[in-house]
């Protein structure tokens, strides 16, 4: 209980920065929906193309090279991860902060909307609810919690805060601690919503 109570706690104290982040990331979202709607004919075929020919991979599929998958999976969330973290402990960071998290919005948004421009109703349900909840249901978080640290870190740096060694060292465990979570979401990522995704590979 008093864990909890510390959690709900920090959310409140904090609430202004995360309804931001909210807000920015549902925004970058939109973003990636309003430009698959604005792409050419051509370039709607072409990724038709790629998702049919991804979907006809996964039905067909005998082995995967997870290892190889889960390597790129935890490169790419770290990548972000470190991103952020060193753009909190820049003086320019909290603005750019936010564009990171409205790109990190945008890739999801137009993700969903090309499997659902591409595929059937049923087939964009089931592909996008296997193979994407999961795992960032657990990531996502964890970019919000880093990014509040970093725009907390920012504004300390500007009110010259007598303690930045240790505001640093806050941040910087902040984002290890991500870091750990992140790689357990690619592990969920490449070991079960993998997996659930070729399970229900004839709805698709």
């Amino acid at each position: 209980m008093e864990r909890e109570s510390v959690f709900f706690n920090y959310l409140c104290n904090n609430k202004k920065t995360f309804i931001k982040l909210l807000v920015m990331f549902f925004l970058g979202m939109v973003l990636g929906i309003i430009f698959i709607n604005s792409v050419n004919s051509t370039q709607i075929l072409e990724i038709n193309n790629y998702i049919c020919e991804l979907v006809n991979n996964i039905k067909n599929l005998e082995t995967v090279n997870k290892t190889e998958i889960l390597i790129q999976s935890i490169r790419q969330n770290i990548s972000f991860l470190l991103l952020v973290w060193f753009l909190g402990c820049t003086i320019i960071g909290s603005g750019l902060i936010y564009i990171a998290i409205i790109y990190r919005g945008f890739l999801l948004g137009y993700t969903i909307a090309v499997l659902i421009a591409c595929l059937e109703i049923k087939s964009s349900v089931v592909f996008i609810f296997s193979s994407l909840l999961m795992q960032n249901i657990i990531f996502l978080p964890m970019c919000f919690i880093l990014a509040e640290s970093g725009i907390k870190l920012y504004r300390r740096i500007l009110t010259n805060y007598i303690n930045i060694r240790m505001e640093l060292l806050r941040h910087s465990a902040i984002m290890l601690i991500s870091i750990f979570i992140t790689i357990i979401a690619s592990l969920v990522e490449v070991y079960i919503s993998m997996n659930l995704l070729i399970l229900l590979k004839n709805f698709l």
